[in-house]
């Protein structure tokens, strides 16, 4: 299998986007189309990090990569995700052609298809990977199929696709000096692949921090993969905003830190949000300034599931709480992040985290209480951080779920003849934001409350939404960030 890549302006993709289609009428070519950071060769493409040297591009192997790649081994084509649910891979078939993509308005438009923008049913879908293994990978396109892969590779042999397990390569955890070791050498083991002198352009390393308990660990492991910056937000997410700001844990981590203030003014790129899972949950991400190069961010993402002392685990490991994260997966692209969320190095062992966790040994470190995550209190009071700089009270600084409408008025009367143009009924409470306030005090106070008293009864839990327009965000924002204008994938020189 030969890679043929195509130009297209530079503007025309973003950073770290990449499409790779495969035609029936040549089989032995794949026609790739890249953003301008993502590193590329005669026989791969990547935008990730992962243990190992650069040269011998093991990723493909590997499970502790993140990031989104390809890797042409004989006559073979091994699409690679990242080893988390907050990033996937979009495939896309019809009777001549497969295209694969991490970016899924990049596919829409190499592939020339379009979702159905009436269908009120994507965000739930996309939702879904808090079930796991059992999440959705149909979506509803006007030809052909479309599917949604995460934590799996996919290869292509013989113009057929073989779902492919990751490869298994950490070793269990039978004590806390196991996972602690792990966790250090995985660091900087990443840092050395950032690094490496191969890359066209090296990745810079950086993280998040906060005065939780999740935040503070991947800060701690960036630090020794390299890192020198870190980034907070002032304020966590509560009615009555509560003060967040990770800087002094980063100062005694020896972490520059630039503090930064979540305000719906502030929000940047907010399509790229929406086109990633219909939400506004990971906005918070759009505030920050990020290098201008390649980077990789450690986060702190799933910390709850791997690290509270919860003892009725889930036999699927990769089952979710909420998918917090999941929202940066389209704009990373745009900013050349790739994303690396520290709670997902080595899940599969996560059984092994949860008896570390409830062992006697790890009681000094167990404070009691809902919020108490011995491992990461242990492993961030080992550098020196006092117990009580963090995890006092639990905080978040994604945006809950309020109600959901494009926050730029620009966007919000796009996304209203959007609507109308596809016959959707609207309320006028769009236009009025005393009632947004109202209703975002109703979501993030009383609602859920009500739903847990009355569920048994009136059985309310499926029902997600405040208003019917609110169900159509993500297929707005996918078709409407398609690059239309440079995409003609099969007739590209």
């Amino acid at each position: 299998m030969k890679l043929e890549f195509k130009q297209l302006p530079t503007e025309a993709l973003p950073a770290l986007a990449w499409v790779a289609q495969h035609t029936a009428g040549a089989p032995e070519h794949l026609d790739v189309f890249c953003g301008e950071l993502v590193e590329k060769g005669d026989n791969f493409v990547v935008e990730g990090v992962w243990p190992g040297a650069f040269t011998e591009l093991e990723f493909v192997a590997s499970e502790l990569f993140y990031g989104s790649g390809l890797r042409v081994i004989d006559d073979e084509v091994y699409f690679v995700s990242s080893c988390s649910t907050v990033d996937r891979l979009w495939v896309h078939q019809d009777a001549e052609t497969i295209t694969v993509s991490n970016s899924l308005p990049c596919l829409l438009a190499a592939a020339d298809i379009d979702l159905i923008e009436s269908n009120s049913n994507y965000a739930s879908a996309v939702e879904t990977i808090v079930k796991g293994r059992d999440y959705q990978k149909d979506f509803p396109v006007s030809r052909g199929t479309l599917q949604v892969h995460y934590f799996e590779n996919i290869c292509l042999t013989s113009g057929m696709l073989q779902i492919k397990e990751k490869g298994l390569n950490v070793e269990p955890f039978l004590q806390f000096e196991d996972y602690s070791r792990f966790l250090y050498e995985t660091a900087l083991a990443i840092g050395d692949n950032a690094r490496d002198p191969a890359r066209r352009l090296p990745v810079e390393v950086i993280t998040t921090v906060s005065k939780g308990y999740d935040s503070p660990v991947s800060s701690l492991l960036a630090k020794k993969a390299g890192a020198t910056k870190a980034l907070t937000l002032k304020a966590a997410r509560s009615v009555f905003p509560r003060e967040d700001s990770g800087k002094e844990i980063a100062d005694l981590l020896g972490l520059q830190c630039k503090e930064y203030v979540f305000e719906r003014k502030n929000i940047l790129d907010e399509k790229w949000y929406w086109a990633a899972n219909g939400s506004l949950q990971d906005m918070n991400f759009s505030v920050f300034s990020y290098p201008k190069g390649p980077s990789v961010l450690f986060t702190g993402f799933n910390g709850d599931m791997v690290w509270s002392k919860e003892k009725n685990l889930q036999a699927d490991f990769l089952k979710r709480k909420d998918s917090t994260g999941l929202g940066f997966c389209e704009h990373r692209l745009v900013k050349g992040v790739i994303h690396c969320p520290v709670p997902y190095w080595g899940i599969r062992h996560v059984s092994d985290i949860k008896k570390i966790s409830n062992s006697d040994y790890m009681t000094p470190w167990s404070v009691a209480g809902d919020y108490d995550r011995p491992v990461p209190r242990r492993l961030v009071e080992e550098v020196g951080i006092p117990r009580t700089h963090f995890g006092i009270q639990k905080s978040a600084t994604t945006i809950d779920d309020l109600v959901l409408l494009p926050v730029s008025p620009k966007l919000k009367n796009e996304y209203q003849k959007f609507l109308k143009l596809n016959n959707i009924p609207t309320q006028k409470v769009m236009g009025f934001s005393p009632m947004r306030t109202m209703v975002d005090v109703w979501r993030s106070l009383f609602r859920q409350r009500i739903i847990d008293l009355t569920n048994p009864i009136l059985n309310l839990s499926a029902s997600k939404r405040t208003f019917g327009w609110e169900d159509y965000l993500f297929p707005w924002a996918n078709q409407s960030l398609k690059p239309k204008k440079h995409f003609t994938m099969r007739d590209s020189e």
